[in-house]
């Protein structure tokens, strides 16, 4: 069931995102992130641009806004997952 829900909530941001949008995603969560990759890239109106495993050590951190919880999770040394996508 949740697989149907993320694949509305992809299509219903589609239709509601600028052209030149993106969606951005981070996690700790790797079962999470793992599903959401699978989901974008088995959809045939995403691109994946960016994509990490370990977000704050990779050429994606410059300009990351770090949250409360991406704070509490990189000071415990969990790597944090972020992908972003486009139209």
């Amino acid at each position: 069931q949740s697989g149907y829900r993320k694949k509305d909530a992809l299509n219903t941001a589609y239709t509601i995102l600028n052209p030149d949008g993106y969606i951005q995603f981070k996690t700790d969560n790797r079962d999470l992130f793992d599903f959401s990759v699978e989901t974008a890239e088995n959809s045939p109106i995403w691109n994946i641009k960016e994509l990490t495993y370990d977000l704050h050590h990779s050429e994606f951190l410059e300009g990351n806004i770090m949250t409360e919880y991406e704070s509490k999770f990189v000071a415990e040394g969990k790597p944090i997952c972020r992908f972003v996508l486009s139209r």
